[in-house]
């Protein structure tokens, strides 16, 4: 049976047959999922359809792809190709994108994004369920259309990515879940909050809402990988979305004092400010056993860990494999 658990990858780290391969090798090891997030990388549906015809049982999911830069009917497209490739076995995840790589490379403003969010669910929604849709929204206007193949007779999984309170409030009124970072004791219960309240605003099971996390993984606890991951987590101090989850697992000083080096452009010296209570705190860094502790604390909760390998620099295709069994490794023989 495979753990409930999957893996990430940002896809310009590898090239294709690494990439086919570590979603091959995850799949006999057993990994739930397979997801890939999409910045200035590969682009996602060209990978997960290659993917596809890939792989056999394993999951296949963004984590995530932005919003704003397809029309919500080529999310579905995208979602029901995937879907038929894979024989059912695709997941979605959207999100805003980031900050950086949305403003910079696409050159597109991120505004209303919990509008959007609501309103870009509910389409693609419509043309994945519905033989005919109509829509009328503030950005997009459906006029009974539907996509050439047809509905899917499934549930597709959607989940959106969120960190903070009005964002997970969206998607815990309205989607299957939501993708999160950085989780610590302190934040998961504060989202527990959050999604008890969305839920009661529309009258819904709270247990209804999978809560999944990308989890930053070390391939090992040598002083390089431990570099590597301070310098994965400068780069997230860099976004002031963090900083909430940094202040309630009391560390905010910490987060604003790499933040303030960091916009100094010298990244560098704001990786080298991140201590060691931070790599220990939101990532899945240190030795053996603590791994397996933070790991099996993760389960017991419920959560869905997407591990996130952060590699060296030298070594990037090999730390991803190496990340994926060190993870297999810690599980054996938990009895969550």
């Amino acid at each position: 049976m495979p753990h409930n658990i999957g893996l990430m990858l940002h896809t310009a780290d590898m090239n294709f047959d690494e990439i086919i391969r570590l979603a091959q090798h995850c799949e006999a090891s057993d990994y739930h999922g397979f997801w890939l997030t999409e910045e200035s990388g590969k682009e996602a549906f060209a990978v997960l359809a290659l993917l596809a015809q890939n792989t056999e049982r394993i999951i296949l999911g963004t984590s995530i792809v932005n919003f704003y830069s397809r029309t919500p009917m080529l999310l579905a497209m995208g979602t029901r190709t995937i879907w038929d490739l894979s024989g059912g076995r695709f997941h979605l995840g959207l999100g805003t994108g980031g900050i950086g790589f949305m403003t910079q490379g696409h050159g597109i403003k991120i505004e209303r994004p919990i509008a959007r969010s609501k309103e870009v669910l509910e389409i693609i929604r419509g043309f994945l369920s519905e033989q005919r849709f109509s829509y009328d929204g503030e950005w997009f206007n459906v006029d009974n259309f539907h996509l050439r193949e047809g509905p899917i007779a499934e549930h597709v999984p959607i989940y959106q990515a969120a960190l903070g309170p009005k964002m997970i409030g969206v998607a815990a009124k309205y989607y299957d879940g939501f993708i999160s970072n950085w989780l610590t004791p302190q934040s998961l219960q504060n989202y527990r909050e959050m999604i008890a309240k969305g839920c009661a605003q529309v009258g819904r099971d709270p247990s209804e809402v999978k809560l999944l996390a990308l989890e930053m993984a070390a391939p090992d606890n040598s002083s390089e990988s431990r570099d590597a991951m301070r310098r994965g987590c400068a780069f997230y101090c860099a976004s002031p979305h963090y900083e909430h989850i940094a202040e309630i697992s009391g560390l905010g000083d910490d987060f604003r004092r790499v933040k303030e080096v960091w916009e100094t452009r010298d990244y560098a010296k704001a990786a080298s400010y991140v201590s060691d209570e931070m790599l220990e705190t939101f990532t899945l860094t240190g030795d053996n056993d603590a791994c397996k502790r933070r790991i099996n604390w993760l389960l017991s909760e419920g959560v869905y860990p997407i591990i996130y390998p952060v590699p060296r620099h030298h070594l990037k295709a090999e730390d991803h494999f190496t990340t994926a069994d060190r993870v297999i490794e810690l599980l054996e023989g938990s009895h969550v």
